[in-house]
């Protein structure tokens, strides 16, 4: 019973924070925001249900252990995606807060250098990892869902850049692919 209330109580704050952010984003007409946070949303309420009720025996999972250890191995990658993004946003971007809507600049180097939306992609990339991880029915519909949502969310940020920044951010669409490591590393 404990597992139910902790469960909804930790839900429930994911969504009273990504809601109060889906809310202003909506109200400053910001929809990559929207798309950002509902992924945001998902993505820690499958967390939250997997390790609670999940862990719990609440559903089937398969226990296929050199996929669990792969998506052990692909938490580290997104961490540095995530994580490093936002420090770097905070700095070179000379933002106020940790939001992208906060830059001042079009920020090129480093991760940015790479690819566009490292944060998003690094959301991705930890969302598959929680499949690899659960194994379950649950975490693979909801990660889908995450996923699509972050990508809109890039595809918006990237109209919402171009407002913003006008040519400079233009070119550096044209020079940045937006998830593809692979084709900037060449």
């Amino acid at each position: 019973m404990w597992e139910y209330i902790l469960c909804a109580v930790i839900c429930a704050v994911i969504w009273i924070i990504n809601g109060r952010c889906i809310i202003r984003s909506a109200r400053e007409r910001i929809t990559g925001e929207i798309y950002s946070h509902t992924g945001l949303g998902i993505f820690f309420t499958l967390l939250t249900l997997e390790l609670i009720l999940g862990e719990a025996g609440m559903w089937t999972r398969t226990n296929i252990l050199w996929l669990q250890i792969i998506g052990y191995i692909l938490y580290i990658p997104s961490a540095f995606l995530v994580f490093g993004s936002m420090i770097q946003l905070k700095h070179t971007g000379k933002a106020k807060t940790l939001a992208p809507h906060g830059t001042t600049t079009v920020v090129q180097t480093g991760i940015y250098g790479i690819v566009r939306h490292p944060m998003w992609l690094g959301m991705v990339i930890w969302s598959a990892a929680l499949i690899q991880v659960f194994q379950s029915v649950l975490s693979i519909v909801l990660s889908t869902v995450a996923v699509v949502c972050f990508r809109m969310g890039a595809t918006k940020e990237d109209e919402f850049n171009i407002k913003e920044f006008g040519v400079d951010y233009k070119e550096y669409m044209s020079k940045v692919p937006m998830w593809n490591v692979f084709k900037r590393l060449k």
